[in-house]
């Protein structure tokens, strides 16, 4: 069972990653310059919106971190603290 991502922030290099539901998120650099409604397939980024009509299968940046998060959700044990670190 994945652990519960939603309304918990997670970091993620230079990016938090705030779940508003179980498939999309709010990602703030961490700077808080800009917030992006991210899921794993789509963001409101220019640079994914411009590259992904050249490249379907172009995934920025905010989009990893969403499914590095979703990723290590489904691997963690109930119960098991929800940190995701940076590569």
């Amino acid at each position: 069972m994945a652990a519960n991502v939603v309304k918990t922030p997670f970091l993620v290099n230079d990016l938090v990653v705030y779940f508003v539901s179980p498939r999309v998120a709010h990602v703030v650099e961490v700077d808080c310059r800009i917030e992006l409604t991210t899921t794993p397939d789509s963001c409101t980024c220019c640079t994914f919106r411009f590259r992904s009509r050249l490249d379907p299968d172009y995934r920025c940046r905010h989009i990893e971190a969403v499914r590095q998060v979703l990723k290590q959700a489904r691997r963690a044990d109930p119960g098991s603290e929800q940190v995701i670190c940076g590569h």
